[in-house]
């Protein structure tokens, strides 16, 4: 009987303690969330933040390390000490080796390094390297390092070892094969001449029919009399996607989400251009893309051996990582090219890791420059663009990204859909997470102006669980004061499927440049994702819709906000806030928004820690 109740007690007892212990562990703290973590590469103290450093992109190395590049020097194109510098990290950015220099072509400037690993571990550096000061000679290059040479620990945490440098010729298009001429019911071409692809209008005749789709009527700059049927397929390429382009554009007005006949706006750009005249001269002249695009890359614009297209030869530019994929049986490395002189992009692609490479049809859009590339589930590969002006010009066309899509490896691009959401005001960069998602880093805030202009005050990550078919937003990085800009940010998804950013950080005062870099971690994208500030007022009074009402000036309102993360009410925010028109309504430090003047101001909460983004619209004396 005793042992029965010494049982029972020793049963009670671990099935209390088994309960306590389930209980504490429960009741047990979670790991506390990181949040986005930031650094500079080099801190403002560095000698070189003095120059110009700008065009990052960020790679893991097989060995768990990091190793980033950018271009440092005095100036861009017309940089004389321009140059490839790099920087390494073994613990996952969170301190990196001082810059050293990467790769330096005396007295020319070595513009947007791009590195790449491919999947046989090969370490890739693409950039070009600008000729005579203007973006029309940029020539793309690359260099590689293999397997053993470039590690952190084999070359002591500086610069790997590269083979020799070598050049990507940008044959696009066809030869350089001159006039054709017709006999037995075709058009023949030499195999090789001096001038571009074309005829004469005279040698078209009933007799000797050509299809209209298979030319492009072009005259020279220099001869008015002097017209070719230019056959040659990248301009005969350009113009039919210009003609589907502008079709598209007017179907389906994607621009007139920002007003009414902002898309036709865009079209009259293209077509048209923009001029603004003076007295005898313009203050402002834009030429017609689509014109002048096709001129230059037929040659027609060249007024010492006419017909010589030096355009659609050199001027190509590298700017964002290639991607590789499965096709035919082989692995083909497919590398996004632009041409700020055409406003235009191609891909190159190789199948035999460099020893080749092939050239695809243009694409075109609304500038379509500095493409991202990302294969979708269906295997399409997409390519999203920002939208530039002819020469480089500053300014952009449009504030919308553009994408294209391929369905054979990289060889065609079908016409360009406008993003209705994504946007940027310069260079961005998507990839894609393990579980297939999305990421996209991007200057994606707009200003309140007619035109939703872009600016470089912000820069955002974006993620989409649906293949681009929309998009969540956190902001890495803000600056109300535009003191300081985020420009060129780039994304690279780690093996354990971290997201790590690299941008240019630039401020006014003091004046610096360095290279910023930013970090979140895996288990917490989601979750960073999904937080949510929301604002109440007086005895917890939502914020109806975003929008509060002052209906007189002079009138306050006292603001609380409440950042909720993963389920949890966050203290740790670190929230700040800021008005877009102070002289409209002003918020204070506690919160209190009080107005000012008659009109509108947008009220902006952030989360440093998390991202996470609140907007408010105050309305002062109207409804």
């Amino acid at each position: 009987m005793k042992c029965k109740q010494r049982f029972v007690l020793m049963l009670c007892f671990m099935m209390t303690f088994s309960l306590m212990m389930s209980a504490i562990a429960s009741a047990a703290p979670t790991d506390p969330l990181q949040g986005i973590t930031r650094t500079q590469i080099f801190p403002a103290s560095s000698p070189i933040a003095t120059e110009h450093n700008h065009g990052s992109s960020i790679v893991e190395l097989h060995d768990g390390t990091l190793f980033m590049v950018f271009f440092s020097g005095d100036g861009e194109r017309d940089g004389d000490t321009t140059k490839i510098m790099g920087a390494r990290s073994k613990d996952g950015g969170k301190t990196w080796t001082p810059p050293f220099d990467v790769y330096d072509t005396h007295d020319f400037p070595d513009i947007n390094p791009v590195v790449y690993v491919d999947q046989q571990s090969r370490l890739w550096l693409f950039y070009n390297v600008v000729l005579n000061g203007q973006w029309v000679s940029a020539q793309p290059k690359y260099m590689y390092a293999d397997i053993g040479s470039y590690e952190y620990t084999n070359r002591s945490g500086g610069n790997p070892k590269w083979h020799y440098p070598q050049t990507i010729y940008m044959n696009v298009g066809d030869a350089m094969s001159g006039k054709g001429s017709y006999s037995n019911g075709q058009w023949t071409y030499r195999v090789k001449g001096s001038e571009i692809k074309s005829l004469s209008p005279s040698q078209v005749t009933a007799a000797t029919y050509l299809d209209p789709s298979k030319y492009v009527e072009v005259t020279s700059w220099f001869n008015s009399s002097d017209k070719r049927y230019v056959t040659d397929s990248f301009v005969v390429s350009m113009k039919r996607k210009y003609e589907q382009y502008i079709q598209y554009l007017r179907t389906n007005k994607p621009y007139d989400d920002v007003y009414t006949g902002r898309t036709q706006e865009i079209i009259n750009s293209l077509q048209n251009g923009i001029y603004t005249v003076s007295g005898a001269t313009y203050s402002k002249y834009e030429p017609p893309i689509i014109q002048k695009s096709i001129e230059r890359a037929s040659g027609a614009d060249n007024d010492i051996s006419p017909w010589n297209p030096t355009y659609s030869r050199l001027g190509w530019e590298t700017k964002n990582k290639p991607i590789e994929i499965q096709y035919n049986n082989k692995t083909r490395l497919i590398l996004p090219l632009y041409s700020d002189s055409l406003s235009n992009s191609v891909v190159v692609y190789t199948d035999d890791r460099g020893e080749t490479w092939q050239i695809s049809d243009a694409i075109v859009g609304s500038g379509t420059i500095q493409g991202s590339l990302i294969q979708l589930k269906n295997d399409h590969i997409r390519a999203y663009f920002r939208s530039g002006k002819l020469d480089g010009k500053n300014g952009r066309l449009a504030w919308h990204t553009t994408y294209s899509e391929s369905k054979d490896g990289g060889a065609t691009w079908g016409v360009p859909v406008v993003d209705p959401y994504l946007k940027n005001d310069g260079g961005f960069e998507v990839a894609k997470l393990p579980n297939g998602d999305w990421l996209a880093a991007t200057n994606q805030e707009t200003k309140r102006d007619a035109q939703q202009s872009g600016h470089r005050s912000t820069y955002s990550l974006l993620l989409s669980k649906d293949e681009g078919q929309s998009w969540k937003s956190i902001l890495m990085e803000s600056d109300p004061t535009t003191n300081e800009t985020y420009q060129y940010p780039g994304v690279l998804v780690d093996k354990l499927g971290n997201a790590l950013m690299t941008y240019s950080l630039s401020s006014s005062s003091p004046k610096f440049e360095v290279m910023g870099f930013a970090r979140t971690e895996a288990p917490e994208i989601e979750k960073l994702f999904g937080s949510v500030i929301n604002a109440t007022y007086g005895a917890q009074q939502p914020v109806i819709n975003n929008k509060l009402n002052l209906p007189v000036v002079g009138n306050s309102k006292q603001l609380t906000f409440t950042l909720t993360v993963d389920g949890d009410v966050k203290t740790d925010g670190g929230m700040t806030w800021s008005s877009d028109d102070t002289s409209v309504a002003t918020i204070d430090s506690a919160g209190n928004v009080i107005a000012k003047k008659t009109g509108t101001a947008l009220i902006t909460v952030v989360s440093r820690k998390y991202g996470t983004i609140y907007k408010c619209l105050v309305s002062v004396g109207t409804l």
